[in-house]
């Protein structure tokens, strides 16, 4: 078979150091046709490598091939011994190969693992290997290799050991929509050292192309082609990574990702219609291809895991998109297997605090009364799903699992929810805004968010106008939560904090806490109070921008997204129901006959 042809199945190898007393040579231990994982010891421990002639970190450059490094590096799915690193060789060769170098120090005096991988065209040339005999809580530095060129020099971090009480610092986002403007908040995240890892929930590219969902927020002459095929997909994922704040955030920390919709295409899952099953595993091959993660013997495209940080935290990674099914309501979400491994997971784990990486609103949200009831306003999130959401919070309910967090992507809202079962809080939920799509805009927001609230008791706080990512830090004995926001307009924009919370151990819901005041340029300067000791919940309020300005023009744009994003949704729910009521009637007459 072809490069292109062959399978990306590879069962994840770890290249243990050996002592640094016996240099050994490169050992290639597994290259598994598509995804060419390679695994290696250490080369002569004790050679002096410098930061200033990267050209010479080795006398030799044997088995390594030309080629240059324009897509950044990268690394992920740490664990206390072992970690993921992934480059990407720019070469006219459909074959080729190079070194990846370890160190524990950032000079790479230290090398403690040096592997030469093998790419191709199959894989887009991209490169990848996990190295092992790491040591847990501890910052590893890391080089690419050609026989022309060294990549950036990386940085990434070990999880801590099973029984450390280390704080833990999870940054999460999702939703940047390269068109809708700038990802300024990655360059916030990228410069803290306080953050063991980077979660990606979702919505990592989007499809569409410059200008078609979000609006030219890169000026009227950025490039960004829709992506429909392999690829397309590819150039797509090239285009992102040649953001500077995210190749600056992937360079820093060890990440974790999992996809939702638009890496394919919107709502894809919701059979109306779906796309070919080869554009559907194109968006995923190159998702694979570009993230630093390994393929699971025997599931191609697995994604779901878990990863553990001390005994503060363990974090589940769900996928969302994969293993649905439609039905009257849609009858699968995270499908029976990946259900089951997070019910046993979560009542198997010591940890405090459970984190559930989940790129889907999982809390009830209705936006206007039907009858006695609320519309849900997008069955596309956990709400088009209720049997499979009352299992899984009746689960946590039942079994006593306490200290439960959904973090959460997708809506392109900063909300922090109560979930609710029978009638009492069991679990929390905290959405981490977008990085740039298109929320509630400033005058929406404000209109908008008294009844949304009034009509969702369970939603504790919820901002729709702004941008950026969250930031959760965990202590044996709280959960804090940042909401972090800046101007998407803007490059290199700051980034301030919009609201903070925190979650003592045990309490299972929303704590009273207040929010950081909002700039006065789009609020009022007074605080913002989240559930105060009162009762009451007070709002900034936007001031509307005076007419004729280009604030105005703004304002009055963005409300139009906002606007159109709305009825879109609409559409899907009518879209939906009618699907339902369709699909009932069918099975009425089929069960008279």
């Amino acid at each position: 078979m072809g490069d292109d042809d062959t399978d990306p199945c590879a069962r994840p190898h770890a290249a243990r150091s050996p002592s640094p007393t016996r240099p050994e040579a490169v050992s290639r231990i597994s290259i598994t046709r598509r995804e060419l994982v390679v695994a290696g010891s250490s080369l002569a421990a004790g050679l002096a490598l410098t930061t200033d002639a990267h050209a010479r970190l080795l006398p030799t450059t044997r088995g390594v091939g030309r080629g240059r490094f324009l897509d950044g590096v990268a690394s992920g799915e740490p664990t206390p011994d072992a970690v993921t690193f992934w480059g990407r060789l720019t070469t006219d060769q459909p074959r080729s190969a190079a070194r990846l170098i370890v160190a524990a120090d950032p000079g790479l005096n230290q090398v403690v693992a040096n592997v030469v991988v093998p790419t191709s065209s199959g894989v887009d040339h991209t490169l990848k290997a996990r190295v092992g005999g790491l040591k847990p809580s501890a910052h590893y530095w890391y080089v690419w290799q050609s026989q022309t060129e060294t990549s950036p020099v990386g940085r990434t971090k070990t999880a801590p050991p099973a029984d450390s009480d280390v704080p833990v610092s999870i940054a999460y986002s999702s939703c940047q929509n390269y068109g809708a403007g700038y990802f300024s908040a990655h360059s916030d995240a990228a410069v803290r050292d306080d953050l063991d890892l980077v979660a990606f929930l979702g919505d990592y590219t989007y499809e569409y192309s410059y200008g078609e969902y979000g609006g030219k927020g890169r000026g009227p002459n950025a490039i960004d082609p829709a992506s429909t095929d392999l690829t397309s997909y590819r150039n797509k994922l090239r285009l992102y990574r040649a953001d500077a704040p995210l190749r600056e955030l992937h360079r820093l920390h060890p990440v974790v990702h999992v996809w939702d919709d638009h890496e394919v295409a919107d709502n894809y899952t919701d059979g109306a219609p779906s796309p070919s099953d080869l554009q559907r595993n194109a968006g995923y091959r190159a998702s694979f291809e570009w993230l630093p993660r390994l393929a699971f013997q025997n599931d191609r495209f697995r994604l779901y895991r878990s990863l553990r940080y001390g005994r503060n935290a363990e974090v589940f990674i769900t996928d969302q998109r994969q293993y649905r099914t439609t039905g009257d309501p849609g009858t699968a979400f995270l499908g029976r297997t990946q259900m089951d491994w997070l019910k046993k997971g979560l009542k198997g784990s010591d940890a405090t605090f459970k984190l559930v990486g989940n790129p889907d609103m999982i809390a009830p949200l209705g936006l206007s009364p039907l009858g006695a009831t609320l519309a849900t306003v997008n069955s596309d999130q956990w709400d088009g799903y209720p049997q499979e959401r009352a299992e899984l919070l009746g689960h946590i309910a039942t079994q006593g699992i306490s200290d439960v967090v959904f973090l959460t992507g997708d809506i392109h809202l900063y909300m922090a929810n109560d979930l609710l079962f029978d009638g009492r809080s069991v679990a929390t939920e905290y959405i981490g805004g977008s990085v740039t799509s298109p929320g509630f805009p400033d005058l929406v927001n404000a209109l908008g968010t008294p009844a949304i609230r009034a009509l969702n008791t369970h939603i504790k706080y919820f901002e729709g106008a702004q941008h950026g990512y969250a930031l959760a830090k965990v202590t044996k004995d709280a959960l804090s939560i940042d909401f972090r926001v800046n101007d998407i307009t803007k490059k290199d924009a700051p980034s301030r904090t919009l609201a903070s919370f925190v979650q003592p151990r045990g309490t299972n819901a929303i704590p009273q806490q207040s929010a950081v005041a909002t700039t006065a340029s789009r609020t009022s300067a007074r605080e913002t109070v989240v559930d105060g000791p009162d009762g009451r919940r007070v709002d900034p309020v936007p001031a509307a921008a005076p007419k004729g300005t280009a604030l105005a023009q703004r304002q009055r744009r963005l409300a139009t997204v906002a606007d159109r994003d709305l009825q879109r949704r609409e559409r899907i729910a009518e879209q939906a129901a009618k699907r339902r009521t369709r699909r009932h009637a069918l099975t009425t007459r089929r069960a008279g006959r």
